[in-house]
């Protein structure tokens, strides 16, 4: 054989590479795929939550629609706001959204007395919505934390030695309700705080208008 059709037959076998083939989606396609196994892997060897699950189907949702998804956090929020315009309670409940739930703040006014921490009548039905609220939307991954919080005025009687045993004491009562309406004991926990987690923001206001604000309930519906 010459040289030149040795030359020619090198050529017909040389490969083609066209720079507008498609063949880089097999190789990504691979990769994918191969990534969704390690995720199913990881999944199938650890140990299912809940709460966990919730927070990346909500993280997806919004990675892939670019809008805020509906779930059981904003269904508390919105069946307490709901609640709140209803009965004209806006200065004295609020609902709150977070990275990691909900929370929902009374005013003291709205729960007790002052210096008392028997919940008023008046205190009845606001509780039974928040109870129901959380009953229906909520599930066992959701911890229901219920903060005491009083404002700097040291008070101390027979009954309260303190603002901390004040404070435990309010959160208590709240915890009781909600427990004898039906929310599991293990998902429930009471906070004191008296007066060492002030609001934050306040410094414009009155000293009377701060000490009011720092007055309050607060009801925390968190993943575990």
């Amino acid at each position: 054989m010459s040289h030149a059709s040795r030359q020619r037959g090198l050529r017909r076998r040389r490969p083609n590479f066209d720079d507008s083939s498609s063949s880089w989606l097999v190789t990504y396609s691979d990769a994918i795929t191969l990534l969704l196994a390690f995720f199913v892997m990881i999944l199938a060897v650890s140990d299912l939550n809940e709460g966990k699950i919730e927070s990346l189907k909500e993280g997806l949702a919004e990675v892939i629609s670019s809008e805020t998804t509906t779930t059981p956090f904003t269904d508390i929020r919105q069946g307490i706001d709901d609640y709140i315009e209803q009965n004209g309670l806006q200065d004295q409940v609020s609902v709150t959204l977070d990275p990691r739930g909900v929370q929902v703040e009374f005013a003291n006014v709205a729960l007790y007395d002052s210096g008392a921490a028997s919940l008023k009548p008046a205190a009845t039905p606001l509780l039974q919505e928040l109870s129901r609220v959380i009953r229906d939307v909520s599930h066992g991954s959701h911890m229901i934390e219920v903060e005491g919080h009083t404002d700097d005025l040291p008070i101390s009687n027979e009954q309260f030695p303190s603002n901390w045993e004040l404070s435990s004491a309010r959160a208590t009562g709240v915890v009781k309700y909600l427990l004898e309406s039906g929310i599991e004991k293990e998902r429930l926990k009471a906070s004191g705080y008296a007066d060492s987690r002030p609001k934050e923001g306040l410094d414009d206001l009155p000293l009377s208008e701060q000490r009011k604000a720092n007055r309050r309930v607060v009801v925390s519906i968190r993943r575990y």
